[in-house]
């Protein structure tokens, strides 16, 4: 009796089971295909924007770092006195304000 039983249920799952396969698979009919041209991210425009526009800040970035003195309003002088041998004898850094 539960053998039966059980073959029903698993009978009546499988077909249902197979049932809603095919409505999913029926759903899927209708595919759009998109025509149009495929481009390189070179022949977008925008890239080459966002790409200038990020070189543009990378110069302005370092072309400030180099001015934080004058900034500030100091001066730093490094002296460096070397012997005949090419010997460093002694390095003098001074800082005048501005």
């Amino acid at each position: 009796m539960k053998e039966s039983f059980f073959k029903k249920v698993t009978t009546i799952i499988a077909v249902f089971s197979l049932m809603l396969t095919a409505v999913i698979a029926k759903a899927q009919d209708k595919i759009e295909v998109d025509t149009g041209e495929v481009k390189s991210w070179l022949e977008q425009n925008w890239m080459w924007v966002a790409g200038g526009a990020a070189l543009l800040l990378l110069i302005v970035l370092l072309s400030r770092g180099n001015r934080t003195n004058k900034v500030r309003g100091t001066k730093r002088t490094t002296t460096v006195v070397k012997d005949a041998g090419g010997h460093t004898k002694s390095v003098t850094t001074t800082e005048e304000k501005f």
